[in-house]
């Protein structure tokens, strides 16, 4: 079945809405989202909960960093089809030029794996892979323009997929993830949505042969890079839906629990939670819940799993709407949706090839949106908190969450331009020169 503007459209304007509903809740524990909000229909306000339960203020109704990752490759295929790899890289390297403090650049976020590989971007060849080895989800949103752009799964896409990933990250479990969620676009806007059920294997041994050949090729182009826990994930997706295959119509409980223990079988770190920042967990996580999913546009139930839930939200809400269509997306959340005009214009521009006249400037229209709302912040934060905050992790579930250092905070600034000078000085003589 062919795609239709309304099923692209939705995906699009589905993956900001699910951003901007859970990154009002973004860091927080379930039972503290449970007490504060209670359910999560709509855009939360947390104007009353900065310094007990999140750090910073975040706009109502605005998304963060997986949709404005989203953008820049929108944009940046949509400027030219050819050279979408290097005008996407462009968007991100001006997306991170001046900004308020706290943040990177016009980036509402602060994961220092946001900032580290966009740092890598600047004097380096774009098909050499980067020095960054991340797993944490930050970047399988990049695939979704590109497969809203084509529509259809092909070896073209697929490798498009492959070879944005690694500009940001060398991870096989990012890199192979951004390939999966990009399949899985495409697949979702092929089936109608109340058939998903009874398709729902299909789609999954679909999505372990796709994940193979991503791994197939990722172990062919990779030389570097050879610690134990890569060598361990070179496989770790199509293993763990494999897995998934016979554990999609067990309890909800027992699923989260087999998602842990499979993801803590690939990763250097702890995983505590389904909804932890591991991208394995993460994509399993967000694919049961659609698997099994309600009947209508609702995240309450994903998004009551807190941690990582802008990632979280992203997904889900990329995926219900390329099965649904803009249409079934609540008119509360259309409207509520900040730059939410924007955000459609893009979404019918992918579906059509070509970006209209009207559109506001990428880095103008994400600026005026973080400048925004450091403004509102200012006049929200207790005026007794502005100096606990500066050393206090309030709304982290982690010990050591990473954050761009503050000015203020001299010793882990200075550290941080060191890391910063040392990167851009050792990057080229670290990549081997026949990589390729």
């Amino acid at each position: 079945m062919d795609s239709n503007p309304e099923e692209v459209m939705g995906c699009f304007l589905g993956m900001a809405v699910g951003d901007a509903m859970g990154r009002a809740v973004k860091g927080l524990k379930p039972e503290a989202i449970r007490q504060i909000f209670g359910t999560i229909e709509d855009y939360k306000d947390v104007r009353n909960i900065i310094g007990k339960g999140t750090r910073n203020y975040r706009m109502q109704g605005l998304y963060g960093a997986p949709t404005q990752c989203a953008l820049a490759v929108c944009d940046g295929i949509l400027k030219n089809k050819k050279k979408f790899i290097e005008e996407t890289a462009n968007n991100f390297k001006n997306l991170s030029n001046g900004g308020p403090e706290n943040y990177f650049g016009a980036f509402r976020s602060s994961e220092s794996h946001l900032w580290k590989s966009v740092n890598l971007l600047d004097d380096r060849l774009l098909t050499e892979p980067t020095l960054l080895s991340s797993a944490t989800g930050s970047f399988t949103s990049l695939s979704v323009p590109l497969a809203l752009f084509y529509k259809n799964w092909s070896k073209t896409l697929a490798s498009q997929c492959f070879q944005l990933a690694m500009v940001f990250s060398s991870h096989p479990l990012e890199i192979v993830g951004s390939v999966l969620n990009g399949f899985l676009v495409t697949r979702f806007l092929s089936i109608e949505g109340n058939a998903l059920t009874q398709k729902r294997k299909e789609i999954l041994q679909e999505a372990v042969e796709v994940c193979i050949q991503a791994e197939m090729e990722y172990q062919s182009s990779f030389k570097l890079f050879e610690n134990e826990w890569v060598v361990k994930s070179k496989n770790a997706f199509s293993h763990t839906l494999q897995g998934l295959i016979v554990q999609i119509e067990k309890p909800e409980k027992e699923v989260l629990q087999w998602i842990v223990e499979n993801a803590n079988g690939y990763s250097n770190r702890e995983i505590r939670y389904a909804s932890q920042g591991c991208v394995l967990s993460l994509m399993l996580l967000a694919l049961y819940w659609i698997l099994n999913r309600e009947s209508d546009f609702s995240l309450s139930s994903i998004l009551r799993q807190g941690r990582e839930t802008e990632k979280l939200g992203a997904l889900v809400g990329a995926w219900t709407g390329a099965l649904q269509g803009a249409q079934a997306i609540p008119e509360n959340l259309k409207t509520g949706l900040v730059n939410g005009r924007e955000i459609s214009l893009r979404g019918d521009a992918l579906f059509h090839r070509r970006m209209k006249k009207n559109a506001k400037v990428l880095v103008d229209m994400e600026m005026a949106l973080t400048n925004k709302e450091t403004e509102e912040g200012k006049r929200y934060l207790p005026k007794e908190t502005r100096k606990v905050l500066k050393s206090i992790n309030i709304d982290s579930w982690e010990d050591d969450e990473d954050i761009v250092p503050t000015k203020e905070n001299r010793a882990q600034w200075r550290k941080f331009q060191k890391e910063k000078t040392k990167a851009k000085r050792d990057r080229r003589k670290n990549l081997p020169s026949d990589f390729f």
